[in-house]
Parts: structure tokens; sequence; C-alpha cells
């Protein structure tokens, strides 16, 4: 065993040997090994869904000065440190935000104070702000330009990849849904770059237009055209951005889907990027908003269903009111990786049908979790993904049978 393998070893080694693992009242140890039984499980359910947050599409790794460095996207506290430093007078009815935030250090919080109306008393502080509104182009332009610069890592498409292979499954009937509240593409990347199937609720070729109905579509093969035999694609997957997408415009009261390096010719006022706050702006009742989070409704709703929740903090009250609504079906099972104050309140309810994992060593970071939690592919896929594209071969046999090459 080389040197990079016995540091590989002793990561597993350590992430194994202190992974919490609570199930309604029930607190205990588990090994790597237990916990990967676990999750083989979980993927053998018919109606899986993930939930997948902010925390997936950051990868900080260590410089060889010891500081920590953000190869995907930052998630809010170091966005809103960001901010801070990229606007330092950045003010409120000219009062700092952090008068407003303390240690909440969240930009969507932000908007939730800019969107909710020009007068407001929050915190005691009266708020008149006759620049509101560009206050609020300018939060949702920085925002988007962090997805757009960060939105490229090698290092994350790459864990998005792996985490796609390891959930397919040739004997799946219906398709897994992803829930995201990410504006990013890296779902949609790692799937164009593996070759599977996915709908995120658009129709069309050369435009696409927002049509919820799609979500009730699937691929099938067809075995046996003369029998109508047909059976499902296994690597086929529902992709539901419940916050909007930085690929998604607005036009005419209808949603499209646009090239996201179209953003220097395109208004950034027409992106469908949707901020959810309790105090509600009038579109995030209208359409995508209201249809995709009827599909997350209507998807965990469904008889034997389960969420494996990821990178998610539970921070956002429209989503968790879904999923406690999904508690109230008998068969609902929720599986949480992560830890944080509002899990606990999860744990809380000791309710034998939570299950939530995490450890001092980050078993629950995605990258951990798709690495050392998430089972090898499944033979049938890993051979697909193996095999040369038709490109390649026809580009190598049109080499071999050229003049030149026979001369």
């Amino acid at each position: 065993m080389n040197k990079q393998d016995k540091n590989s070893q002793k990561e597993v080694d350590d992430l194994d040997s202190i992974i919490q693992f609570k199930r309604g009242s029930e607190s205990k140890r588990v090994s790597l090994g237990e916990l990967k039984t676990e999750m083989a499980k979980v993927l053998q359910i018919e109606n899986l869904s993930f939930l997948i947050g902010a925390g997936c599409s950051s990868c900080v790794d260590i410089a060889p000065d010891g500081k920590e460095v953000e190869l995907g996207i930052p998630v809010m506290a170091p966005l809103f440190d960001n901010f801070v430093a990229t606007y330092p007078n950045f003010t409120i009815a000219e009062h700092a935000i952090q008068e407003f935030l303390g240690a909440d250090k969240n930009l969507e919080r932000i908007m939730e104070i800019l969107v909710a109306a020009s007068v407001l008393s929050i915190n005691g502080i009266n708020l008149v702000d006759t620049q509101i509104d560009n206050k609020i182009k300018t939060v949702k332009a920085f925002i988007s330009e962090k997805i757009h610069s960060g939105r490229n890592s090698r290092a994350v498409l790459d864990i998005y990849k792996t985490f796609y292979q390891r959930i397919s499954h040739r004997k799946r009937i219906s398709p897994i849904s992803i829930f995201t509240t990410n504006y990013d593409l890296y779902n949609e990347t790692a799937l164009d770059e593996l070759g599977f199937l996915y709908n995120t609720g658009f129709v069309g070729t050369y435009r696409r237009k927002f049509s919820p109905k799609s979500f009730n579509f699937t691929y099938v093969d067809s075995m046996n055209l003369q029998r109508n035999v047909w059976e499902n694609v296994p690597t086929f997957f529902n992709i539901v951005k419940l916050h909007g997408s930085i690929s998604w415009t607005k036009k005419e009261e209808e949603i499209w889907e646009t090239s996201p390096d179209s953003s220097g010719s395109e208004d950034e006022s027409s992106r469908v990027m949707i901020y959810p706050t309790p105090i509600k702006d009038r579109s995030t009742l209208m359409t995508p908003y209201s249809d995709l989070f009827r599909v997350m409704e209507n998807r965990l709703l469904q008889k034997h269903s389960t969420l494996v929740v990821l990178g998610y903090g539970f921070g956002d009250e429209h989503i968790n009111r879904i999923i406690l609504n999904g508690l109230s079906i008998p068969t609902f099972n929720l599986v949480v990786f992560g830890k944080g104050e509002n899990i606990t309140k999860l744990e809380n309810l000791r309710d034998d049908r939570i299950v939530i994992v995490n450890s001092e060593n980050r078993i629950h970071y995605f990258k951990n979790f798709t690495e050392n939690v998430l089972p090898l592919p499944h033979p049938d896929i890993q051979e697909n993904l193996s095999q040369s594209p038709i490109s390649g071969i026809q580009a190598s046999f049109d080499h071999s049978t050229s003049p030149e090459h026979n001369r």
C-alpha cells in the first residue's frame, strides 16, 4: 500500500469511528460498513427522493498555507461575509445590515427584509428606504455573479457525477426525484456529462418552455416493439429546482430556459431566481414557484416515500412545511445527513420514521457521503459508462480507413 492509499484508508478509518446514527429516541454509534448497508437498503425504495441544499455545491479545500479555499459556490455565511466586504457601505434605511442579522449571516434573510415592504419595523427600527428596489437588484446580482463564477468547478462537478452514478440502479421503475434549493447547474452538467436523461420541467428542444406536466413523464426502453414490452430507463431523474435557476428567464408571463452564459445580454431582473420568504412577494405564489412545490408535495405524499436530505439545514419554512406534512403519512420516512439547531428540533420529535446521521469528521458532508456511504455503481451502470461513445468509434474507424492511412 503506497502513501496515498494509506492516507485514504486513514480518512475512511477516521470517518468509521464516530458516526452518530439517530432513529426516533434511539441514538447509537455505527460503523461505516453498517451505515453503507443501511443506505443500500434506502436506495432500493421505489418512491425515493433527495433534497440537495446549498452545502452540496460548496467544496472547501485547504491551501498549502493552511487557509481554506472555496472550490465551488460558498454557502450563506461566507457569501454574506464576501458581500459585506464587497459592499461595506450597504445599508437598509441607513442602518448596517449586521444590525438586523446579528450572527444570522444569510443573504436570503436580507432579501426577506428588502422585499417585504418599503416601510417595516424590525428589531424596533423603522425602515423607510427609497432605494429598496436598487438594493434588491444589488443583492440578486451579487448572488448571481457568485454562482456564475463558481459553477464550473471540476472538483464539485465530479462529486455530483459520482453521486448520480451510485444512486442509479437497473431495476428501478419510478424515477428518483431530486429537489434542490440551488440555482446552479451542477446537477444538469453532471447528468449531461454522464449521458443520463433528466427532466427539469421544461419541454421543447430549440426553445424550452416550463411545463410542470412534464414531471409526470418518464423515459422507457422499447424491449420488443411487436409485443409492446417496455422497461423504464434506470438513469432518468426529475430535477425540481425549488428556488429557480440561473438558466431560467421570465418573458411575457412565461418561463423559458436559456443559456446561463447569456447573462450579459439578459435583463438580470427577468431571471427566475426566487427568494421565498414568510412575507411573500406576489410572484412567489405563481408559476413556477407554486408548481414546483406542488410537485414536491405530491411526491412526498405518495405511499412508502422516503426523502434523503443532504446539505440542507432546514432554514426554509416553505420546504420544512412540506416535509412535516409528509410525516402525516404513516409510511413516509425521512433520512437527514447533517447537524444544526433546526435538525436538533427534528431529533426532539422522537419519531421512529426520522433518521439523522452525522459525525465530527463530517460524514454528512456531500463529498464524504457520496464517496464513502453510497455503494459503488451497479455493474450494468458502470458497463454503460465505460463504453466508448459512438462518435469516438466512428472517428477511429474513419482514421483507419482514410487514404492517407492506407498508403
